[in-house]
């Protein structure tokens, strides 16, 4: 049984959350040749805060990058 957990920000809405379970569902049972009932997806969701890469968390990343194409303007 396929146990597949995707790690990312929260702010996906419901919908693109769905649609990217159901695709990581559908490529387990293509590539794996196991039974759609069988693979297990889940979510879990860390707040924009609590990520950081190259010393920038994703919230003052995002902030950042919207400041930028605001002035850029």
């Amino acid at each position: 049984m396929p146990l597949v957990n995707v790690h990312m920000a929260a702010g996906l809405p419901a919908d693109k959350k769905r649609a990217m379970m159901e695709s990581i569902t559908d490529s387990m049972v293509d590539s794996l040749g196991v039974r759609r009932e069988s693979v297990r997806v889940w979510v879990s969701e860390f707040p924009m805060s609590d990520f950081m890469a190259g010393g920038e968390t994703l919230e003052e990343r995002f902030a950042r990058l919207a400041a930028e194409q605001s002035s850029g303007d």
